[in-house]
């Protein structure tokens, strides 16, 4: 027995099709809620926002993410990577924020820091011995 075309039963395989893909497909939405994406945010702040303890200038990197660049250590820098990734994949809004060219990052004294522009490296230091008299 061959069946024959039937356009009611086609159209109404598609309508029931369609009736189930679309409440699927708005239902299940990719964004993040805004607390979530704060939160990640937050904590990548707080990695950041803490002692970059290095060995070696090459230890020591700029941030890319969150907020303007900061001298940051390779071990932070790939604690943040996966959440930056949470934080784009959850189409979480990013704030813009004016941030000026930042300084080369370098390790001084065991931490990562940025070397200011046009400051000799020993600039504070007592250019001599101290006389009390």
């Amino acid at each position: 027995m061959n069946p024959a075309f039937r356009p009611a039963r086609a159209v109404l395989a598609l309508v029931a099709v369609l009736g189930l893909a679309l409440p699927l497909s708005s239902g299940c939405s990719s964004s993040m809620e805004p607390q979530q994406c704060n939160q990640i945010r937050g904590d990548a702040f707080d990695l950041i926002n803490k002692a970059q303890h290095c060995n070696d200038d090459k230890d020591c990197r700029q941030s890319e993410w969150p907020g303007c660049a900061k001298p940051l250590s390779n071990e932070t820098f790939d604690k943040i990577k996966p959440m930056r990734a949470d934080f784009e994949k959850g189409k979480c809004a990013e704030t813009k924020s004016e941030c000026k060219p930042p300084p080369v990052a370098y390790c001084k004294q065991g931490l990562c820091v940025h070397r200011e522009i046009g400051t000799p490296e020993n600039m504070g230091a007592p250019a001599g011995e101290i006389i009390i008299k």
